[in-house]
């Protein structure tokens, strides 16, 4: 059995290796343009007020795959630092076998 510290940091390193593989893995669907301080994308304003209508339109593209897999990754991360807290804690507190 190793010593207290050794198990310790392999946990520690454990941990951060699957911290680091989340990171990476996620997705930068949520980058976009600057914003500047006024709220604007720091052009200058327009001097004249453009009066154009806008139309917009709005598609539904179904099921996100993107969203998902990002989902999905979160969960099973989770799922991986639960899984090695408990290991972590069942090979500290070892019980004697019942007979």
């Amino acid at each position: 059995m190793l010593p207290l510290h050794h198990r310790s940091r392999r946990l520690a390193a454990a941990v951060t290796a699957a911290v680091a593989a989340t990171a990476l893995a996620a997705s930068p669907a949520v980058a976009g343009p600057a914003i500047g301080p006024d709220g604007g994308n720091g052009a200058p304003p327009d001097t004249k007020p453009d009066t154009t209508p806008v139309i917009v339109r709005t598609v539904d593209g179904g099921f996100d795959w993107g969203s998902a897999a990002i989902g999905a990754g979160g969960a099973g991360a989770l799922v991986i630092l639960v899984s090695l807290g408990g290991v972590a804690i069942a090979s500290r507190h070892r019980l004697p076998a019942a007979h």
